[in-house]
């Protein structure tokens, strides 16, 4: 089995949410981050042929990746990577010493829906780092039919804050207002354009509007929701 550059992408966005996975038999991974705010699913072109497990996901991306075209040969314990007269053989860690996903997240009714471009996205996060700040608050004030995304620190009423407004007609939303707040730390999200669905149960879904990718993230509990 070779592993296509669109599933290496995947695998490497994969470990900036946690370092190890447990790949299962079929076509789909997932990953979940260690503080369990995080969850990934993604769906590859590749048929992982059995269950197992791997501690060090850069490392084992980084010796896929010390042949030209690397092919992956599977036995109980471990994954042979040849190519020629090369080849690792790469040893499977036990699967209790791994964090992976235990259940698949059910949504709750989400209030709050609209389109995040990859260009906003990048807006976000520079602004971040700009201001030195880390949250991200999704508002929308009473009777209003937009929304605005704020980067600055919620806590402090004198904070420097990057505004983004999201064109109305993108937004599904209620009449009241709302401030819902995430770490910007928790959107890691695979290069692309989203569509973003939030609940005020305190969890959202993004998903990739052009690959087979979504993310379940944590918003924090500072979040206001005025129904």
């Amino acid at each position: 089995m070779q592993l296509s550059e669109n599933t290496i992408s995947v695998l490497k966005n994969f470990s900036s949410i946690n370092p190890n996975l447990v790949f299962k038999e079929g076509n789909q991974v997932k990953t979940i981050s260690v503080a369990k705010n995080i969850l990934a699913t993604a769906t590859i072109a590749e048929t992982i042929p059995k269950e197992f497990g791997i501690y060090d996901l850069n490392e084992f991306l980084s010796v896929v990746g010390l042949f030209d075209t690397p092919e992956l040969v599977f036995t109980d314990s471990s994954v042979k990577i040849k190519d020629g007269g090369q080849s690792v053989n790469y040893f499977f860690s036990a699967l209790e010493n791994l964090t992976t996903p235990s259940k698949d997240i059910t949504m709750p009714k989400c209030e709050i829906e609209f389109n995040l471009t990859e260009s906003d996205l990048n807006k976000l996060r520079k602004a971040a780092a700009t201001l030195g700040v880390s949250e991200v608050a999704v508002c929308g004030e009473e009777g209003g039919s937009g929304i605005v995304i704020k980067v600055s620190d919620t806590k402090n009423s004198t904070s420097n804050t990057f505004e983004l407004n999201i064109s109305s007609g993108d937004v599904v939303r209620p009449s009241n207002a709302f401030q819902m707040v995430f770490n910007i730390g928790n959107f890691k999200f695979a290069a692309g354009d989203y569509r973003a669905k939030l609940s005020s149960k305190l969890i959202s879904n993004f998903k990739n509007t052009n690959d087979n990718i979504e993310y379940w993230v944590a918003l924090e509990k500072s979040s206001v929701f005025n129904a």
